[in-house]
């Protein structure tokens, strides 16, 4: 009777396949991107908000399966920590794997959840590296390039540029990792991730060192007189190692900060302190009318 009328019926046996939407990644997504750290904790982390970043694809694939549901989102609420950045590609990953477990696939809650152990620690390391070592450093240093001359178009470019970048590699990650599932770790194994890593902290490294050499001023006026011959201690230091004392200067902050565990507001407050120790003789000195204090100024 179906076939009379131009229509045709599916076997009662035969498999729907489940599908997930775009607007159901792009949703996904964009929850990641606004609540990425929601409900931290030690105990999990950011598994909440991985579970929170996982509910439109769970719904999509098991809402019409309790049991199912209840499962998934017990295996997504065991302990995940990434870069939020550039360790989406894990969330790409075990999308592709729940879509493939919803249609049959013998894929195991261990599995997906070793996968995204798998993933996480080494992007993690990718994002630490990548972005407050060379991504931010570059900005900055162009924004200030910009405002050396008091304009506030580095700051602007600098609020503009970083989230248009971020947001791109992360969203690019995110559908990298859901479009090849596991043969993007594959592949990313197969790079190296620790060269990837070691490349963009070598990066990061040089791009510190041409900041601490071109944004970084500090000269001192010591100079030693004997009679008429007057030699200045910075002519001198510049014909030998340009530049060496912004250079001593950025290389004690950052033993400072590598190596005794200094927060960036004791480093700050440590550059006010030497650099007011080595300018107080000078402004004393000149408000004093003495010269011999005058002297004693070491910047």
């Amino acid at each position: 009777m179906a076939e009379q009328f131009g229509t045709t019926t599916q076997p009662a046996d035969q498999a729907v396949v489940k599908k997930v939407d775009p607007a159901d990644l792009n949703r996904a997504w964009w929850i990641w991107i606004f609540f990425n750290l929601s409900a931290f904790s030690m105990e999990r982390m950011q598994a909440p908000a991985f579970v929170y970043m996982m509910s439109p694809i769970l719904k999509r694939l098991y809402g019409d399966n309790d049991e199912e549901m209840r499962l998934a989102l017990k295996r997504h609420m065991v302990f995940f920590n990434t870069e939020p950045q550039t360790g989406v590609i894990a969330h790409g990953v075990a999308i592709a794997l729940e879509e493939q477990r919803a249609n049959g696939a013998p894929i195991t809650d261990d599995m997906i959840n070793s996968v995204k152990a798998g993933i996480m620690g080494p992007m993690a390391g990718i994002g630490d590296s990548m972005i407050p070592g060379t991504l931010i450093p570059i900005l900055l240093a162009i924004g200030m390039g910009i405002s050396a001359n008091g304009s506030p178009v580095g700051p602007i470019f600098y609020m503009i540029a970083y989230p248009v970048i971020i947001l791109l590699i992360s969203r690019w990650l995110f559908m990298f990792g859901y479009r090849y599932g596991m043969a993007s770790m594959r592949e990313l194994a197969e790079g190296g991730f620790r060269r990837v890593t070691t490349s963009f902290a070598v990066l990061g490294l040089i791009v510190a060192g041409a900041i601490g050499a071109t944004t970084v001023s500090l000269v001192t006026p010591l100079a030693y007189t004997s009679g008429e011959l007057s030699i200045s201690v910075q002519q001198t230091l510049d014909g030998i190692f340009p530049r060496l004392i912004p250079l001593l200067l950025t290389v004690w902050l950052w033993h400072g900060m590598r190596n005794r565990g200094w927060p960036i507001n004791r480093a700050l407050l440590m550059v006010i302190v030497v650099v007011a120790i080595g300018y107080l003789p000078g402004f004393l000195g000149a408000i004093l009318n003495l010269p011999w204090l005058t002297a004693l100024r070491i910047f």
